[in-house]
């Protein structure tokens, strides 16, 4: 064991690091606060459940539109679009959660009945992340002070803020809505949890301990029932019996029912909430959820999806483009049949590779275990490991993916992770400099790759971020500037030869592309009768169509203009552009010019690039049944 280090600067190092921690978490979720006018949407439902406990009921204390109850199925996704909540329950003409009530019951409440104004939910989602770094700062604490005394106070302070970026909260956080609360809440409270669980075995079983330990596992099930089993595995950690620091074994006590009967005591208090909305022990209100799509009769659990699912989360690749954020989620193609969602998933080991550290925790407890009884880290790292082969126990099952879920999935390992760096950055030999630089260039890596995945989320950054995003994107887009200018690429309008095959019978060909899945720009070709008409898409939303377009000899040429074929709005290329209009003209502008005519509108509703160059659509004569691209060039200069 190392000499130890000041504890003075180890703490101030831990604050810090907290602090920054916390400020980002607020920085980020407090970004959507222009949306939040948007009642209907995903920010304010849990401000309506803490309104409802407050008046004393479980339902919301906003009423459902009397034009949604009026429906005679207003569960369909088809026409109860206008007029529902999202992702609210329907029941007996009252909305109600199927997410878990103990934010709205622990905070939000709370906050309101105090302050006499509502927490915005995003502020919850903030607070929860802060409170759970806090709570991950204190067990390194501890487990420094015991365990690795010669841990520096840098080290100690860069392993908290790794910890932050192992989680995947900056990319959760980027969206702070009904979703997203319940998963943070749910992190927060298993990372008191196993703090707590900490204090009790190492204080040799003092009751309060134990109580709290109880208690954050009461409330950790009620953010998210999905955590039954990883609490249920908490609770009978703090059953057995640890031995000391000084390897002696303590005596069982009594005390450690407390942890297990007041989780226990959570646990019955949800069926009581269920049976009191629902008349059902067992109903979270899934049921009556108003869904985006119709997803009655879907199968949502299907051990099948294993292999998929854990391919996705954990090994998946994202895709890489020449312009910031560079990393794009992975997607999948085609999906498991049965398969009902897919939202912006990178693999873990890519991204994050800094969770290989939590190898080391698990070789260094092993090593260091003791005869008689496992020591409370032993029981910690036990205890974390196993939240989440639960949580993937359960999201590998599911049968969708989404980024928030991997919050869910790192919880307890992000735990574990710090641990291990703890354990590598202890190391004083030879092989333990080797290992260091390994870890410092994982760390480094996780960093920059979740705060890359964190401004990518579904564009969000740029919206309610715009300066930072765009300074950034300008900064680090030079690259791709000079690399399109050693090769000659050319941005701008395109010509092209669509070949429309005389056997063609109809229904959307799509020529060009440009984007990613989910984010994508088209230009798609309708072809009919030796005709074609062409329509220039984003994602589903119908930008430009114009209509059938003859074409002489089963050959159209045609000029066509898009902000997409630029690079995007932020990138240095538009630097060389000094008028303003002729620099509007060319990011809002969609046009499709033939021989004989033409169409055009301007509008702003474009994804970015993530290629240099769109991708084609090419074919070959033998092609009969749909159009496809002949040939296409930069736009030859006017005459």
């Amino acid at each position: 064991m190392s000499a130890p280090v000041g504890m003075l600067p180890a703490r101030l190092a831990l604050i810090l690091s907290a602090a920054a921690c916390a400020a980002a978490a607020f920085w980020t979720a407090d970004a959507v606060a222009p949306w939040g006018g948007d009642r209907t949407n995903v920010w304010h439902q849990y401000e309506f459940l803490a309104e409802g406990f407050l008046h004393g009921h479980t339902y919301l204390s906003v009423l459902p539109a009397p034009q949604l109850t009026a429906l005679s199925d207003p569960y369909d996704p088809a026409r109860n679009g206008p007029f529902r909540l999202w992702d609210a329950s329907l029941y007996h003409g009252k909305y109600y959660l199927y997410y878990g009530p103990s934010p709205a019951l622990v905070l939000m409440a709370p906050w309101e009945l105090v302050t006499g104004h509502a927490l915005p939910q995003r502020l919850a989602v903030a607070a929860f992340a802060a409170g759970g770094i806090a709570a991950l700062g204190l067990l390194l604490w501890e487990v420094r002070r015991r365990h690795f005394p010669g841990l520096s106070a840098a080290a100690l302070g860069g392993i908290l803020l790794v910890a932050f970026h192992a989680s995947w909260l900056p990319v959760t956080l980027r969206r702070p809505g009904i979703w997203e609360l319940p998963i943070v809440s749910a992190a927060a409270c298993l990372w008191w949890a196993l703090y707590f669980l900490w204090k009790f075995h190492d204080s040799g079983g003092r009751a309060r301990w134990a109580v709290a330990t109880g208690a954050a596992l009461a409330v950790l099930m009620g953010c998210r029932i999905t955590f039954l089993f990883a609490a249920a595995a908490i609770a009978a950690l703090s059953l057995a019996s640890a031995a000391g620091p000084d390897g002696v074994r303590r005596p069982w006590r009594r005390a450690s029912l407390a942890a297990p009967a007041l989780a226990f005591a959570g646990g019955v208090a949800l069926l009581l909430y269920n049976h009191a909305r629902f008349g059902r022990w067992l109903e979270f209100g899934q049921s009556y959820q108003l869904w985006g799509e119709d997803y009655r009769g879907t199968r949502f659990f299907n051990p099948a999806l294993i292999p998929f699912n854990a391919w996705t989360y954990l090994f998946s690749w994202p895709r890489f483009g020449p312009y910031f954020p560079f990393l794009h989620p992975f997607w999948a193609n085609p999906f498991p049949s049965g398969y009902m969602g897919f939202e912006e998933i990178y693999g873990v080991l890519f991204m994050v590779p800094v969770h290989i550290a939590g190898l080391a925790a698990l070789a260094w407890a092993w090593r260091n275990r003791l005869p008689a009884a496992p020591g409370a880290l032993g029981l910690v790292l036990g205890a974390s490991a196993a939240a989440s082969a639960f949580a993937a126990m359960v999201l590998f099952c599911w049968a969708g993916a989404c980024s928030r879920y991997t919050t869910e999935l790192t919880a307890g390992w992000t735990v574990v992770t710090a641990v291990g760096l703890c354990v590598v950055f202890s190391r004083r030999d030879a092989a333990g400099r080797a290992l260091r630089m390994l870890a410092a260039a994982a760390s480094v890596w996780t960093v920059a790759c979740v705060w890359l995945a964190s401004a990518e989320f579904r564009g969000f950054m740029r919206q309610t971020n715009p300066r930072t995003y765009a300074a950034f994107a300008h900064a680090l887009d030079y690259p791709s500037l000079w690399w399109a200018e050693s090769h000659g690429t050319r941005f701008g309008p395109v010509d092209l030869v669509v070949r429309v095959p005389p056997g063609a019978t109809g229904g959307d060909t799509v020529l060009v592309a440009s984007g990613r899945p989910q984010r994508v720009n088209q230009l798609l070709g309708e072809a009919r009768g030796g005709a074609i008409r062409l329509i220039l898409a984003e994602n589903q939303h119908v930008i430009l169509a114009t209509s059938a377009v003859p074409a002489p000899g089963g050959r159209l040429p045609f000029r066509l203009s898009a902000p997409w074929l630029y690079p995007p709005p932020e990138h240095p290329y538009w630097d060389a552009v000094k008028d303003p209009a002729v620099l509007k003209e060319r990011q809002t502008l969609f046009s499709v010019e033939w021989p004989l005519g033409g169409s055009s509108t301007h509008s702003t509703r474009a994804d970015d690039a993530t290629d240099l160059e769109p991708a084609v659509r090419t074919g070959s004569p033998e092609d009969t049944d749909s159009p496809y691209v002949e040939s296409i060039a930069p736009a030859a200069p006017r005459p």
